[in-house]
């Protein structure tokens, strides 16, 4: 069993049922309709709120048992979510297809970063959006959530740098009070991006 199989094992959804705060905040932003893709979508809780805005939602996940829980979720929420098993940095992409990208809390180390985050717009159409929820590289030490490894996590300036090409609507790096299911609890300092591709 993968990591992420056996994180996700519980019957309790780990990180909650609800969106990201971010994904939430940034709804105004976000078009009526159009294909969307959650990236490390895992128990489903980003993608299906963008399936209930009325997005054509699709996400994607390394875990079965995580995408399992999507599709219960979904069930529970009444909107259809589509759930594909895939490696992010390997997986097919087809250019221009998608109105919005969201990732939140999926991190690589560079130079796979820079180049999982280019082929990311390179799916975007124009004018499509990417939501991005990244830790910082000083939640390091903190035991509220994210990796360990620092070179897994990059500044403000660093992930703008991986996403060039894109036009920034909001690029922040905060320290916020998280509570989202039991995995993301208390002070955190994250990184919250959303850009428009021209």
């Amino acid at each position: 069993m993968s990591k992420w199989d056996e994180r996700y094992q519980p019957e309790e959804y780990v990180f909650g049922t609800e969106p990201n705060e971010f994904i939430a905040r940034i709804r105004p932003y976000l078009p009526a309709q159009g294909r969307a893709l959650d990236l490390a979508t895992g128990e489903g809780r980003n993608g299906i709120f963008l399936a209930q805005l009325g997005l054509e939602a699709e996400g994607v996940d390394m875990s079965a048992r995580g995408l399992e829980k999507a599709q219960k979720l979904a069930q529970q929420k009444g909107v259809r979510f589509a759930t594909r098993l895939a490696d992010i940095s390997e997986m097919d992409l087809p250019t221009g297809h998608y109105a919005v990208i969201t990732s939140v809390f999926c991190h690589f180390a560079e130079p796979e970063r820079s180049r999982t985050l280019q082929r990311m717009i390179t799916a975007l159409q124009s004018g499509g959006l990417f939501a991005g929820v990244f830790y910082h590289p000083d939640q390091i030490g903190r035991g509220t959530g994210g990796p360990s490894d620092p070179a897994m996590l990059g500044t403000l300036e660093e992930m703008q740098q991986a996403l060039h090409g894109l036009e920034w609507l909001v690029a922040e790096h905060s320290l916020r009070d998280m509570s989202e299911g039991s995995r993301h609890q208390g002070v955190s300092s994250v990184i919250y991006l959303l850009g428009r591709k021209p």
